[in-house]
């Protein structure tokens, strides 16, 4: 009992929580281009359930950028991030199944998560819906529309700062 009475304790003051500053170090070493410095530094954060560092690690599948290229990881990561409300995902996992990069092609998918980046107030998203819903039928449209309306309540609404 004691044993693990003194772990804890060590866990308590020796675990580092997360803070911005972990955060800034990781944007800071990617964008110099230390993609070997910024991966072991996210991938904790992510894990953790960080959505920016979720996004970021989505990032470094989808670009081949310090891990080998692997869209379904990327895919992975971004619905983490997107599922925890961060504005930029859907815009990216969007793509994805427009692109049919990393999970099958989907134009429903496709629209609802990036109708979801431009109420988010992501600028070039409103031109990659427009382009998607050019390939859909009506019902797909109304599909893709409910659904979103279904993420947002979901994965939106609850990080909202009140």
């Amino acid at each position: 009992m004691r044993t693990i009475l003194t772990a804890l304790t060590a866990l308590m003051f020796f675990a580092t929580p997360v803070v911005a500053g972990d955060l800034e170090d990781t944007r800071a070493a990617y964008a110099a281009g230390d993609y070997q410095k910024a991966f072991p530094l996210w991938k904790p954060l992510a894990e953790r359930g960080n959505p920016m560092a979720q996004f970021f690690l989505g990032l470094v599948y989808a670009d081949g950028k310090g891990e080998p290229e692997d869209d379904a990881k990327a895919v992975h990561w971004y619905r983490k991030a997107a599922e925890r409300g961060h504005a930029r995902t859907p815009q990216n996992l969007g793509a994805a199944y427009a692109l049919g990069r990393g999970v099958r092609r989907d134009y429903v998918q496709a629209h609802a998560w990036t109708s979801i980046a431009v109420a988010q107030g992501v600028d070039d998203a409103k031109g990659n819906k427009d382009k998607f819903r050019e390939r859909m039928a009506p019902a797909q449209i109304a599909e893709a529309q409910k659904l979103s309306s279904e993420y947002w309540e979901k994965y939106v609404v609850p990080f909202q700062k009140d």
